[in-house]
């Protein structure tokens, strides 16, 4: 290999390094089949994580009636993504709150046989938190992108 190839495989390597620090990773879940019964009962419809701009995307069942469901979205903050024993991070987020909304929902998805789901909805009264709701832990098909 001549002195310009090696150059340019340098500059290749630097080049694809810095792209890679600047890529972002994203995990999409969605309920899974194995669920059975209890899936259309969850109110979080799909996920979406951004880790690199540390924003979570969900779309959920804003209300249900016997025949209908009303969808919307709800955005969160990625507050905590650590590694586990299962080598999956371990993601912590919470909505955020709408201008006078009074209840803020906390979510914990993790994997230990199957990537599961933990939710908690937290009223504020007086500015003390007070549990209002948890939801025991759904689980959740997930699939990982690590391009940006």
């Amino acid at each position: 290999m001549g002195i310009r190839a090696k150059q340019f495989a340098f500059q290749f390597l630097l080049l694809s390094l810095a792209a890679g620090s600047v890529s972002a990773g994203t995990i999409t879940c969605v309920p899974a089949a194995s669920n059975g019964a209890a899936a259309p009962f969850n109110r979080v419809r799909r996920i979406a994580i951004d880790e690199h701009s540390r924003t979570v995307n969900m779309d959920v069942v804003r209300s249900r009636t016997k025949d209908t469901e009303t969808m919307g979205k709800l955005r969160a903050d990625l507050v905590s993504m650590e590694d586990s024993q299962s080598g999956e991070p371990v993601y912590v987020f919470n909505s955020i709150p709408a201008a006078g909304a009074e209840v803020t929902s906390l979510f914990k998805l993790f994997k230990a046989a199957e990537w599961r789901l933990i939710s908690a909805d937290v009223a504020f009264v007086n500015k003390v938190p007070a549990v209002r709701a948890v939801e025991q832990g759904v689980v959740f098909d997930c699939k990982r992108s690590d391009m940006g």
